[in-house]
């Protein structure tokens, strides 16, 4: 699917759940949710750039995910990040901000030792890297 196509939307059993679940306005805010465009996130990998290095020759336009993860961004327009030279040489990885809460709310530590029980393709684990 293109970034510009229109997402097919949940399941009809899925909303009639999550109907029974949220208050009418909440409802009414998560159905809209689904009628926005997906945004691509991407995360700067600091164990390789800075955040300002990588702003100041970036290809596209990059707009901050918010104050609690400096590294993250969401690609502004129809770019195609994965497609870059920059994403195979590992200057950024895609990844969805929602992904990124789990290594900013973990606050690791120089030092510490964790184990990403996360699972596959790697994010999450080479976040906490770069945060130590």
């Amino acid at each position: 699917m293109k970034k510009t196509d229109q997402p097919a939307g949940p399941p009809a059993e899925f909303l009639a759940r999550m109907r029974d679940l949220l208050p009418p306005d909440e409802f009414a805010a998560f159905v809209t949710s689904f009628e926005r465009p997906p945004r691509t996130g991407l995360r700067v990998n600091t164990l390789k750039i800075s955040v300002a290095d990588f702003t100041s020759i970036a290809p596209f336009s990059l707009a901050p995910i918010g104050d609690w993860e400096p590294a993250g961004f969401f690609v502004d327009g129809d770019a195609r990040p994965g497609l870059h030279p920059y994403h195979d040489a590992g200057l950024y990885y895609l990844q969805e901000p929602s992904a990124m809460v789990a290594a900013a709310l973990l606050a690791p530590l120089p030092g510490e030792t964790i184990l990403d029980l996360a699972a596959a393709p790697g994010g999450k684990a080479t976040h906490l890297a770069a945060l130590m």
